[in-house]
């Protein structure tokens, strides 16, 4: 497999000006390169760049791919706007998942290593994805950072006897962006469930955050229309919503877990799912089974015609369809220990449409419930 390797970045909150794109095209001159935009991908070769540094000078978001197992995500967010000392209680990885200053920002990187190679466009992750992650943080929404903490977890950079920092409303109910990040980050689906058994509701769909913006005495709504008047462009109900938040704390929840407790859960859970999934397989294989038998008992009313049709197709050369009805008469066959017979008539049909080898490649090659 040859190698394959995929840098994005993202500029959100200011484009980039025409001097800041002029440096980027003098580090790469294949880049797509626009006031927001930063992307390329190498078959061979890398970034002539420090992603870490690009990120600190110029843009909001990065993701990397590269198809050895790889996976970054980094955000860039105003320090103004978080708070630093909540935000680092969840990052305490050395490596999967570490929070940095860099003069006014604060940068979380997340990584993801798996020593198994992938060509699957779908795990390859979207920025377009990811990026509400940091709106989402910046309103207060602590759901990622504790992800952040799972990946940590998982990457067994957190002692077993480490307690969990405290679990975000809304844990079992993940946003569209936060979805994503479990899974470009490949975070234990597992781990999660046992996290989340005990997470309280979100606030977003009851009056509380409403109550508590009405309530806000005189002077204090005073100071927040005037920070809005000083900066027109602030997201000014993000702004409230996070101090709200803030001040409301993490809610009712329960004694707070160590690593090994929630690990035993995530098994538990592991074990739960795997057999719920097992009977569903074995649901959806009964139902196929089924319907698999009413198919042939309809076959089977007229087999003649159906010998018929099948030469009529590879006639046509509708391979496909006709592959697929002589797979439904060799199950005919063998159901009715007839076996013998189907043999007889299809190789009295391969010899009257020899030249027809489209078909009979498609036969040969279709697996092993075609082969005889």
């Amino acid at each position: 497999m040859s190698e394959y390797q995929r840098y994005e970045f993202i500029a959100l909150d200011r484009p980039l000006t025409p001097k800041q794109m002029a440096e980027l095209r003098s580090i790469s001159t294949r880049a797509e390169i626009s006031p927001t935009r930063f992307w390329n991908e190498y078959q061979w070769g890398d970034l002539k760049a420090d992603p870490a540094k690009l990120l600190a000078r110029y843009f909001d978001a990065h993701l990397y791919f590269a198809n050895w197992g790889t996976h970054r995500l980094m955000l860039r967010l105003p320090r103004a706007r978080v708070d630093v000392k909540v935000l680092k209680g969840y990052f305490i990885g050395r490596h999967a998942a570490r929070l940095t200053l860099a003069g006014e920002h604060v940068v979380l990187d997340f990584i993801s290593q798996d020593e198994e190679p992938e060509d699957d466009e779908e795990r390859q992750g979207s920025l377009a994805a990811l990026t509400p992650l940091r709106a989402e943080l910046l309103r207060g929404d602590l759901r990622s950072a504790y992800l952040a903490w799972l990946l940590a977890v998982q990457a067994g950079e957190v002692g077993d006897d480490a307690p969990e920092p405290p679990v975000p409303a809304g844990l079992a109910m993940l946003t569209a962006a936060q979805q994503a990040m479990v899974e470009f980050l490949r975070i234990d689906v597992d781990l999660l469930a046992a996290a989340a058994r005990d997470s309280v509701k979100p606030d977003e769909g009851d009056d509380a955050f409403r109550r508590w913006v009405t309530r806000l005495p005189p002077a204090r709504k005073d100071q927040w229309l005037l920070r809005a008047a000083d900066a027109p462009d602030l997201a000014l109900g993000g702004e409230l919503l996070r101090t709200f938040r803030a001040e409301k704390g993490p809610g009712a929840a329960s004694a707070r877990r160590t690593v090994r407790e929630l690990q035993a859960l995530a098994e538990t859970q592991q074990g739960m799912r795997e057999k719920a999934e097992a009977a569903r397989a074995k649901k959806a294989r009964d139902a196929a089974g089924r319907r698999l038998q009413r198919k042939l008992d309809e076959l089977g009313r007229d087999v003649d015609a159906a010998w018929v049709k099948l030469e009529k197709l590879v006639e046509a050369s509708t391979y496909d369809e006709a592959v697929m009805l002589a797979v439904d008469l060799k199950e005919l066959a063998t159901r009715g220990d007839e076996f013998q017979d189907f043999a007889m008539r299809f190789e009295a049909m391969r010899k009257r449409q020899h030249r027809r080898r489209g078909f009979f490649d498609r036969w040969k090659y279709q697996g092993d419930i075609a082969r005889w």
